[in-house]
């Protein structure tokens, strides 16, 4: 372990959405975290749905509400992943946004060898309504964890999810006001005046608008 360390350490991929909104919570405020140092890791993730902008700014609101708390400290990186230049392609598909967490947090993991763990935002609802589909694309998101760290000596730490005994109507019920009305989930934002407004009719927002006033 770097001698500069002195804790173990969990690395949080953070988006600024409900569910990694709800698992940076936890790790923030529950007990069972509270001996771990914390890196809260953002991946501007730049591709044909438009979204970092949106993001971006939900994550610094989100952090800077949980930098003026008392619970704890954290450290926040960032890192951008960058497809527009697929655009002359016309390609039909882009990376999935989980294989790109999975690459960037195994990197983290190879530099940072305090990480424990790497907390990612699976919920109760992703595992009852994503259907074998969705754990196909967990396994292969792991796979690439695994690849990234296949050349280290230590322990490949694991994925934890604090979030996967929560639906994200729980978890929308139980982040602080400040924070659940700064949480970001729609796919495809619209830009009025530079500033975000969620779309109302992909997925996201319409299960979003299923049990939250949210204004989509």
């Amino acid at each position: 372990m770097d001698k500069k360390v002195s804790k173990q350490t969990i690395l949080c991929m953070f988006s600024g959405g409900i569910d990694s909104t709800g698992v940076l919570h936890k790790l923030m405020t529950d007990l069972e975290y509270k001996d771990f140092e914390l890196i809260v890791h953002h991946i501007h993730i730049v591709n044909r749905e438009n979204r970092a902008l949106a993001e971006a700014a939900a994550v610094k609101s989100i952090l800077a509400y949980y930098q003026k708390q008392d619970e704890r400290n954290f450290t926040i990186t960032t890192s951008t992943f960058n497809t527009s230049g697929f655009a002359p392609l016309k390609a039909n598909r882009f990376p999935f946004d989980m294989d790109v967490c999975a690459f960037f947090s195994a990197n983290i993991c190879a530099s940072r060898k305090d990480i424990v763990s790497v907390a990612m935002g699976r919920t109760k609802t992703d595992v009852e309504s994503g259907g074998e589909n969705f754990m196909m694309r967990m396994k292969r998101a792991q796979a690439i964890f695994k690849s990234v760290l296949s050349l280290e000596e230590e322990a490949i730490p694991p994925y934890i999810f604090p979030m996967v005994n929560y639906t994200k109507k729980e978890i929308w019920n139980f982040l602080p006001p400040e924070v659940r009305s700064n949480t970001w989930w729609c796919r495809r934002p619209i830009y009025e005046n530079d500033l975000p407004k969620a779309c109302g009719k992909c997925q996201t927002c319409k299960d979003v608008n299923n049990f939250a006033n949210a204004g989509v």
